[in-house]
């Protein structure tokens, strides 16, 4: 079977990546397109995989986006014509969706932001929606046309792809020294808080710790490396998640799936998410993986440092995690 999937941004590639192994040792074929956007193109490339290019950066603006739209629906369209596959997959890509009805092609959309307005054209066009548990209550899902082809899965999307790294919980223990912050996202159409709003507090924390920035692109880079934050470190290329987890003491996330990715995982993570609340989060909040705290000081930071040694270890959300991929995975192979 020849399945496509198509990546617009970083996190798709971490929950993709396992899928597409075991498809690989199935001996299915990949056919991978990708939007240059975040670090998804290095993130790829990183994991050896073979991708095709379409769509350039795009800007946060909405005309930007809207002008957008169309021509890579186009350029999706021209390409996956001649290269027919099977069935179509991905995680809160709003092209891929119109592009496998226009062509008749089965398609499976999942998404975990429920603010995201591409999903529209996700829940609308696709044959399939499989969404998180903690999105059940809410009433867009009852609703048409959605009612009628969406299914859940147990827990979030980071214990998916992380249930199926065992290598990454024995990273759990040891000595951690680094305390690692990534910013908010800039360029997300769903963002519309403040940026830059933590740079006071992160150089506070650098005169005692060692702090880690995770960029989410190049202007971020840019801007951490300015000289007055000469006193911590920022990574010049994407990090592996395991070279994260072996030495992260704490971990502060202004939105996004790295900060739910740790907490899973059991590491000390506090959300700085300055819009409004994930679905998902929240479901993270009342497990006891996070924190949320837009405001937290230096002074409470220093807090949680020292009671770091509390987090939970266990494992719950990671099963869950195990059963929702081979839910997902069925699902796929019945689109077919």
């Amino acid at each position: 079977m020849k399945i496509w999937i198509d990546f617009i941004n970083t996190p798709q590639v971490s929950f993709w990546v396992p899928f597409i192994r075991a498809f690989q040792k199935d001996n299915h074929e990949l056919l991978l397109t990708c939007r240059d956007s975040g670090n998804t193109l290095e993130l790829l490339k990183l994991n050896g995989l073979d991708y095709q290019l379409i769509g350039k950066k795009v800007g946060k603006g909405f005309f930007q986006k809207l002008l957008f739209f169309p021509k890579r629906i186009y350029q999706l369209y021209s390409f996956i014509i001649k290269h027919k596959p099977d069935v179509a997959v991905s995680q809160s890509s709003f092209y891929q969706p119109i592009v496998a009805r226009i062509l008749g092609i089965p398609c499976l959309y999942t998404n975990d932001n429920e603010h995201a307005r591409g999903n529209f054209f996700g829940f609308y066009f696709a044959s399939k929606v499989i969404l998180p548990l903690p999105l059940k209550n809410e009433d867009f899902v009852k609703k048409w046309p959605l009612k009628s082809k969406v299914s859940f899965y147990p827990s979030v999307k980071e214990a998916v792809y992380l249930s199926q790294d065992p290598d990454l919980i024995q990273l759990i223990p040891g000595r951690k020294t680094a305390i690692y912050f990534r910013p908010e996202p800039w360029s997300a159409q769903y963002y519309t808080g403040p940026l830059n709003f933590f740079d006071q507090t992160i150089l506070k924390i650098a005169t005692k710790h060692k702090v880690i920035i995770l960029p989410r692109d190049p202007n971020q880079s840019a801007h951490y490396q300015q000289e007055k934050f000469n006193q911590v470190s920022v990574a010049v290329k994407p990090l592996k998640l395991k070279d994260i987890l072996a030495d992260c003491l704490l971990f502060i996330g202004a939105g996004g799936s790295m900060t739910r990715e740790l907490a899973v995982l059991g590491i000390p993570a506090i959300s700085i998410y300055q819009a409004e609340l994930l679905c998902v989060d929240r479901y993270l909040v009342d497990k006891g993986r996070m924190k949320i705290n837009p405001t937290i000081s230096y002074e409470e930071i220093n807090m949680e440092l020292e009671d770091h040694k509390k987090t939970a270890k266990n494992t719950a959300i990671l099963e869950e995690g195990k059963k929702s991929f081979l839910t997902i995975k069925e699902l796929i192979f019945d689109l077919k």
